[in-house]
């Protein structure tokens, strides 16, 4: 495959069409939003990720865009979906974006003679694939999938703000074929395109199906894992969460990603996956407990935490949030646990103010505008309690600016300065640590 088409130019689709021309393939990218199509034929992001632009200059001379899918698919040799998969009113995820188009995808097939491989990457429940997606393929290209073209379900394990990253260099590549030929060919695009040798993981679609969501899941219970920890060490005097769980997780049962205190998980992957892994057992006919108790959990978290701040801090305080996103290098905040947290105090009467380094594009919708600041100094000074919302290693800077300063304090979550001299005259509350 030389030629490839990638449909759906957001956060994940504009980076993999950039990655995969700077790789030397010949990019053509799809999307209805006419600003994006202009953002990638300008060699301009269209949409705020690390390293992003970078790569778009990089793969300038093979990338273009257009609004034209099946102009897109003819013109290649392979097409990427990666549109939208939203939750539905059930709690799962609907397919009609995909659907949609796979209805172009499938008339543009129509017309072809030489072989075509589909992926898609977006995140679907278990049987999408083949009770839904690929029959309106075939029923709009008049073809046999798995004889006259090839359909792969392959999704990405990527975290906004490090997508570029990821996708370079991932743990590994998961591809659910429809057939040995069409899972041949994308694991050879996958060994182009990656910097390390990452496995390929080949299996059925819906085998496919359930991994993705599963993983999702178990790194989620990891995490509430460590946070339930955290809680009970708050109660026990002389316990230290941080010291536990290091050392859980130097078990190489346990291991040590994503077992740490904080806050909770959020942003637009997590929270709604566990959601629909529910919804997609019951709906099978399976008791599946443990994806609805770690969502209850991680949403019980925000009046736990707020809480504590309220025990510490008085209602005079002045409350700086030091990051507001659902983690480090993104502006997203869609489920954040810093922004729910902030929204708690300033309903129990508390000053809040926020400063967020990656921007405050997608908070100022939800907060007030007087209360960002857009220099991290000014909310030092107007603030005498910070809270760290990320444990983004900019806030080390607090260790400086701490020096000389009376009656300040400092919440942290995350537990980044807890090795940091911060003064006598600094109270510093961190998370799971028995008093």
């Amino acid at each position: 495959m030389k030629k490839v088409s990638v449909i759906g130019l957001g956060k994940l689709g504009s980076c993999m069409a950039a990655v995969y021309a700077s790789k030397g393939f010949e990019v053509v990218g799809v999307d209805l939003n006419q600003a994006y199509v202009d953002a990638i034929n300008a060699i301009k992001p269209p949409v705020t990720e690390p390293q992003l632009g970078d790569y778009l200059l990089k793969g300038a001379d093979n990338l273009q865009a257009t609004t034209d899918t099946q102009k897109a698919v003819l013109e290649s040799d392979a097409t990427f979906i990666i549109v939208p998969t939203p939750t539905d009113e059930t709690g799962g995820f609907t397919t009609k974006y995909v659907e949609k188009v796979c209805e172009e995808i499938g008339r543009a097939l129509s017309k072809k003679e030489s072989y075509h491989l589909v992926t898609l990457t977006s995140t679907v429940l278990p049987g999408s694939c083949d009770e839904k997606i690929i029959p309106v393929l075939e029923q709009h290209s008049g073809k046999v999938c798995g004889k006259d073209f090839g359909f792969c379900y392959s999704p990405e394990f990527i975290a906004i703000g490090s997508v570029i990253k990821n996708l370079l260099n991932p743990d590994f590549f998961l591809i659910g074929e429809s057939d040995a030929s069409a899972g041949d060919k994308l694991s050879e695009f996958y060994s182009a395109v990656c910097d390390n040798e990452a496995p390929v993981e080949r299996m059925s679609i819906p085998s496919a199906e359930l991994a993705k969501i599963s993983l999702n899941a178990f790194v989620t219970t990891k995490i509430t894992f460590a946070n339930m920890i955290a809680e009970v060490a708050e109660h026990i005097p002389g316990a230290d969460a941080m010291r536990i769980l290091e050392t859980l997780g130097k078990d190489k049962r346990i291991g040590s990603l994503y077992i740490k205190p904080g806050l909770g998980f959020g942003g637009p992957c997590f929270p709604r996956d566990n959601v629909a892994f529910s919804y997609m057992a019951q709906s099978r006919g399976c008791d599946a407990p443990i994806p609805d108790v770690v969502h209850a959990y991680n949403e019980k978290m925000v009046d736990r935490i707020a809480d504590l701040v309220s025990k510490n801090a008085k209602k005079g305080d002045f409350i700086g949030f030091l990051g507001i996103a659902y983690k480090t290098d993104t502006p997203v905040v869609e489920e954040s646990h810093a922004l729910k947290i902030a929204k708690k105090l300033i309903a129990l009467g508390y000053k809040v103010a926020v400063h967020e380094p990656a921007g405050h594009e997608h908070v100022r919708n939800e907060l007030p505008e007087d209360i960002l600041h857009e220099s991290m100094e000014d909310l030092l000074e107007s603030s005498n309690v910070y809270f760290l919302g990320t444990p983004d290693k900019k806030f080390l800077a607090l260790e400086h600016y701490l020096r000389g300063k009376q009656n300040k304090m400092v919440i942290d979550p995350w537990g980044i300065l807890k090795d940091v001299p911060l003064g006598d005259s600094v109270t510093y509350v961190v998370f799971g640590k028995g008093l």
